[in-house]
């Protein structure tokens, strides 16, 4: 954990030295008011959109970046994607999708979780870079496969050279699911769904980083060049937004990469 200008974040080891700028950010050093204290992302609840500029204006300051420029989009726990390149960077009307890719330096992408796995990805060989978001649905139909196949088709990128980075989420000792989920990542994963799908104390306890991880390996990223910043975000809430143990009333962090100009 590491906090720059107030805010708390965590980055990864494998992009320090990496020309990216990136954070996994936390829900310390915004503006927002109980229960989306402080650094609120997500307009959907009852946070003022004026403290979410706030906030996001507090990022831009602190770790230089183009609030103007930045592309979210609007997650809907699939595997579609957004390609940001010169005719979409100053995109603001947000597309259904759960992954953003571009080559663009300069123009910020990212995603906010409150629970669920953000994943970056950067090819230091193409210089592009991915923003994932991955839930239990996205993480069962391949959304990090599908990210890495669309930045090989786009951009030439060999899987070998990805540089991968997983920030925080709900991990396996709070994430109690049921028949339906496990039911859905035995057919996306068959076999080996139950390396991800523990029995403890008599419920099912999934734990999707794992999962991604092992998505990647098999994708043919080096597993030393994936790095994960484990914190479970329901253990952690006064740091980390969750959507579980807010019960559903919660803000959403911002995790956000960028290739440098």
């Amino acid at each position: 954990m590491k906090t720059k200008s107030g805010i708390s974040f965590f980055s990864s080891s494998l992009l320090e030295s990496a020309p990216v700028t990136h954070a996994f950010l936390s829900r310390r050093g915004g503006v927002s008011a109980p229960p989306f204290d402080s650094l609120n992302f997500d307009t959907r609840g009852a946070d003022p959109a004026e403290q979410v500029e706030k906030n996001l204006s507090r990022v831009s300051e602190a770790f230089g970046i183009d609030a103007g420029r930045l592309v979210t989009v609007n997650q809907v726990h699939g595997n579609n994607l957004l390609l940001v390149d010169d005719k979409t960077q100053h995109l603001r009307k947000k597309v259904d999708a759960d992954a953003v890719i571009t080559m663009v330096s300069g123009a910020p992408i990212g995603i906010l979780t409150a629970d669920c796995l953000p994943v970056f990805l950067y090819d230091p060989v193409k210089r592009a870079v991915a923003a994932v978001h991955a839930g239990w649905k996205g993480s069962a139909s391949g959304v990090v496969l599908k990210t890495i196949e669309m930045m090989r088709k786009r951009f030439s990128t060999r899987p070998g050279d990805l540089l991968a980075a997983l920030g925080p989420y709900i991990g396996p000792c709070c994430y109690a699911v049921g028949e339906n989920v496990a039911s859905e990542f035995e057919r996306g994963f068959g076999a080996s769904s139950v390396d991800y799908i523990q029995n403890i104390y008599g419920e099912m306890r999934l734990d999707i980083g794992m999962a991604n991880i092992s998505q990647l390996v098999g994708a043919g990223v080096h597993r030393e060049k994936i790095s994960m910043e484990a914190a479970c975000t329901s253990c952690n809430n006064g740091l980390l937004f969750s959507y579980r143990k807010d019960n559903g009333v919660t803000g959403r962090q911002l995790s956000f990469i960028m290739v440098k100009e």
